[in-house]
Order: structure tokens, then C-alpha cells, then sequence
């Protein structure tokens, strides 16, 4: 059985003993994992976009965490899904995931900060106003 990833439009034969993040992973796909398949995190989200029905459906930890999108899109933790058929699932939700965490900065960026005019201590008189 294949797996195949878009948008890198890459295949692999799948095993239908490792779970799909462990096979992606093995393959060169990266996908982010912080709970490494525990699942508590919910980072590892993939959209099965053929095949659904060549993956075991939905255990009750893995739809708590993805909650009514897996009903409204068909997404699924990856380190959940398990095959034994051919899928054809989409990364794209985690290249922007990648490409987002590298674009965040955190206070205020440098190009941003203005040097302060204030003067400490200075009484400064105009000359052209009448006391």
C-alpha cells in the first residue's frame, strides 16, 4: 500500500504497523510533533484527502483533542492514523506551521524602537514667551 504526500507530491509504501507520523518521519516528511504521539498536543494534524476509508477511524483521545474538525474537514493526528490501504493525505496546514514559527518575534522588533528624546532634569525656556 502507497501513501502519498502533497504538496511535495512524494510516495512511500506504507506499514501498517507504524503509525503514520512514525512513517512520514522515517521517509524525510517532516511533521511537528511536541507530545511525540502521546496525543496531547494536537500539532501533528494532517488532511486525509483520499483513502479515508483505509484508516482506522478516530479513537475517543484523538477526537477530544481535534474536536469538530475532524468532522467538518476530515483532519486527523497523525500520530493516530494507522492504514491498511492506500491514502493520499495533504502536509500543507504543516509547512505553514514551520514557515509561521519562523516568522514569529516576540516584543517589539528592533527596526520599531524609537530612541527616546525625553531630558532628565532640564528646564528648557522658550525665549519668545512673555512670563
Amino acid at each position: 500500500m502507497k501513501v502519498k504526500v502533497l504538496p511535495h507530491n512524494k510516495e512511500f509504501e506504507a506499514n501498517s504497523n507504524q503509525t503514520l507520523l512514525e512513517q512520514c518521519l522515517e521517509n524525510g516528511i517532516q511533521i511537528r510533533s511536541i507530545c511525540k504521539g502521546v496525543p496531547s498536543c494536537a500539532e501533528c494534524r494532517v488532511l486525509v484527502v483520499e483513502g479515508s476509508q483505509n484508516v482506522l477511524p478516530p479513537q475517543q483521545a484523538e477526537l477530544t483533542l481535534l474536536g469538530n474538525n475532524y468532522f467538518l474537514d476530515g483532519r486527523r493526528l497523525s500520530c493516530q492514523c494507522r492504514l491498511f490501504g492506500p491514502v493520499t493525505i495533504d502536509v500543507t496546514e504543516q509547512l505553514n506551521k514551520t514557515e509561521e514559527q519562523n516568522k514569529k518575534v516576540r516584543g517589539i522588533p528592533q527596526d520599531k524602537i524609537k530612541q527616546s528624546q525625553a531630558l532628565v532634569r532640564t528646564l528648557v525656556l522658550d525665549e519668545n514667551e512673555e512670563s
